[in-house]
């Protein structure tokens, strides 16, 4: 049997009045705690500057985001990027192994010893995931001519 959502809007609804309520609170503790008080001296202000930095979630989150998306940018645009050739020595048996920067591997086909297969499929994954968001289709139903 499903369940009707009237409860959960409610309990949604007095949440929300419940956080507002708390907020207050909340910055009233953390003012007293920095040694802050309700005037806004700009003696206080300066205080408060020196002390720390006041962020919302709003733009911990943008911050968070911008750099995720600078990060799958760099890696979308090394994706076009063919590579360069990297030659490496081992020193224990002497033997020349040539990389390439995009694929990691050698000559032969086989990857170096610190790659994790996991760790790429996941960096891949996201990447994938960016591009599906950002897929704009040129064509649609309506430019179709009849």
């Amino acid at each position: 049997m499903g369940r009707t959502n009237k409860s959960h809007k409610r309990r949604n609804e007095n949440a929300k009045v419940k956080r507002a309520r708390y907020e207050i609170k909340e910055l009233a503790m953390l003012k007293k705690t920095l040694g802050i008080m309700d005037t806004e001296d700009p003696e206080t202000v300066e205080q408060l500057a020196e002390v720390a930095t006041i962020k919302s979630a709003k733009e911990i989150k943008q911050e968070k985001k911008s750099k995720e998306e600078e990060q799958l940018e760099f890696e979308l645009k090394e994706e076009r990027h063919q590579g360069d050739k990297i030659t490496i020595v081992n020193e224990k048996t002497g033997k020349t192994h040539v990389y390439n920067t995009k694929t990691l591997k050698d000559q032969h086909g086989s990857y170096p010893g610190w790659y994790k297969p996991r760790k790429t499929a996941k960096r891949i994954r996201k990447k994938d995931h960016a591009r599906r968001l950002r897929f704009k289709q040129h064509w649609t139903v309506t430019n179709v001519p009849l």
